[in-house]
């Protein structure tokens, strides 16, 4: 059924494939930063009740981590109070509301193995703290709304459309420039085909309110294993000759991001394993 789907964000890199896959199956509004400012509650609240869109998927935000930590009060401008301003919107006009969180917000957890929405929640960096205090906030004024919590993304290095600095674009990168690429054998995180993800997409709008591990897992792999798979799918030389495992970061805590999407599958929801994504997104497929 047709439906008219608010994206923020739309010109972003998930945003942007969002609005590719759907432009022909529903009515769209693909919005500027100058039409529909997020950080100004009366722009979303007066933009929402002008265009009553059916869906609202929240993509827009400010996810560079390194900047987040040096620029806390705008991370938390983007990355918490707009995304309260628009679940109150959509409390006001009806509309569905569909928000991107991170597994970011694992980041600090001294637990292992696949983690589960329902973990306790240190977040140790901006970045981390302020998704989860969107996710809690936009609850709180719309029980409702959906979050899902997002792996690190990538399309293929050759894609036409906006990159962002993903494994497969930083290792073919590395490899053509000749350079080293570091890669934590103390961290554990699964990495998600983007496309995947717009796949899904439409399938959250039918999910009960609440947040929702929505990526693939990693069955195990740290990420130098994880990069070194990838190098060896992608068909790159020498990947040992250039990817180093780097053993000291997260030494004394290490780093696990790795998300349990069982709640997401129970709703009929999947996702490849991470080296598994990535073998069938360099042969063409994401499903």
């Amino acid at each position: 059924m047709k439906k008219k789907i608010l994206i923020t964000g739309a010109s972003g890199f998930l945003g942007s494939r969002l609005a590719c896959c759907y432009r022909d199956r529903h009515d769209l509004l693909l919005p500027s930063h100058g039409e529909l400012n997020v950080c100004r509650e009366e722009a979303v609240r007066a933009y929402m009740e002008e265009h009553r869109p059916d869906v609202v998927i929240h993509c827009a935000a400010l996810s560079n981590t390194w900047y987040c930590e040096q620029h806390p009060e705008e991370s938390h401008r983007a990355n918490v109070q707009a995304t309260v301003r628009i679940a109150k919107a959509c409390k006001l006009t009806g509309a569905r509301l569909i928000f991107m969180s991170s597994d970011q917000v694992y980041n600090g957890t001294p637990l292992s193995g696949p983690l589960r929405e329902e973990d306790v929640l240190p977040p140790v960096s901006v970045y981390g703290r302020h998704k989860l205090e969107a996710e809690q906030r936009a609850q709180w004024n719309l029980p409702g709304c959906v979050g899902l919590r997002l792996t690190w993304m990538y399309d293929l290095p050759c894609s036409p459309m906006k990159l962002n600095g993903n494994i497969l674009v930083n290792l073919q990168k590395a490899s053509d420039e000749g350079a080293v690429l570091r890669a934590a054998t103390h961290e554990f995180r699964g990495v998600t085909n983007v496309w995947e993800v717009v796949a899904a997409m439409e399938k959250t709008f039918s999910l009960p309110g609440g947040i929702y591990n929505f990526g693939s897992g990693n069955a195990g792999m740290n990420s130098y294993e994880l990069h070194m798979e990838a190098a060896r799918l992608m068909g790159l030389r020498n990947p040992s000759g250039w990817i180093v495992p780097d053993e000291e970061r997260f030494s004394a805590l290490p780093r696990n991001l790795a998300m349990d999407c069982g709640l997401a599958g129970a709703h009929g929801i999947r996702f490849h394993e991470s080296a598994e994504g990535i073998s069938l997104a360099l042969q063409g497929k994401h499903t």
